[in-house]
């Protein structure tokens, strides 16, 4: 037997094998191109050394065959979620106290779950801005949620808060300053932050006994409360008209399940 036909026969072998791992993959595409499973195990109990030569004589061929299959694995495994991630309701409430960014009367509500300390909310936070930057048309509004992962992050979490009950604008500038200076506040936060705070238009004293309030600590409670009854436990984790966003994808992502989020009937939640 040639090199080439070997090389075809295990190649084939190999192919069967990835099919039978992919959920959903019918078997008359598989039996369109390749021979028998019969055939193969025919061959293979003649020729037992076939696979063990066409490894060592092509191995990279082989390996970017069974990458392929992997990937093609993967996306099945992201159609399957998304297809759950659709049929399954999920309606964050909204109350007209908090800040938002874009365009409020927007039919398509981003809302996020973030961690001012996670390095993947940080680039996360940078893709959505871009996202809101380039929506001429004015069909997207940001909600900013809390999922803090650690004590620090809760304080920096109701700093957030603190500045809301003042000024969304200064909300908002505190949500950026604290991203971009994520790896100061490693260091130390309660320092960094009063640096951060002092720059901001707002009375000082009333952040502070704001920051200290029951109301901004509830606020922080449910948020982690609604983030967990959708299933979410790590950062960043995002909604878009119900539809969730899972870590910091790329832009082209996003864009995506914004377009299929246009497809649904609205963007209001619960709470508006």
């Amino acid at each position: 037997m040639t090199k080439p036909t070997r090389f075809m026969m295990a190649v084939c072998f190999l192919a069967l094998l990835i099919s039978l791992v992919q959920p959903g993959t019918a078997r008359s595409d598989v039996e369109a191109r390749i021979p028998t499973q019969m055939q193969l195990r025919e061959l293979l109990s003649a020729n037992p050394e076939l696979v063990l030569d066409v490894l060592r004589e092509h191995p990279l061929e082989l390996v970017q065959i069974l990458e392929q299959g992997l990937l093609a694995k993967r996306e099945l495994e992201r159609q399957r979620q998304e297809q759950e991630d659709l049929a399954m309701e999920r309606n964050p409430e909204i109350s007209k106290d908090r800040p938002i960014r874009g365009n409020p009367e927007a039919p398509i509500t981003i809302v996020e779950y973030s961690d001012f300390l996670c390095p993947y909310c940080s680039q996360a936070t940078a893709t959505v801005k871009r996202l809101l930057d380039l929506d001429d048309a004015g069909e997207l509004r940001l909600v900013f949620k809390h999922l803090p992962l650690n004590p620090v992050s809760r304080e920096l979490a109701l700093a957030y808060e603190a500045a809301a009950m003042q000024s969304h604008e200064a909300a908002w500038q505190l949500h950026d300053l604290l991203f971009e200076r994520q790896a100061e506040l490693r260091g130390n936060a309660e320092a960094v932050l009063e640096r951060i705070v002092a720059g901001l238009d707002i009375d000082l004293d009333r952040f502070a006994a704001d920051r200290a309030s029951p109301e901004a600590a509830e606020r922080i409670i449910k948020d982690m409360e609604e983030a967990r009854s959708f299933g979410f436990g790590g950062t960043p984790m995002f909604l878009i008209n119900g539809i969730p966003v899972r870590g910091a994808v790329p832009l082209q992502e996003f864009q995506r399940v914004v377009e299929m989020a246009g497809t649904k009937s609205s963007g209001g939640y619960a709470g508006e």
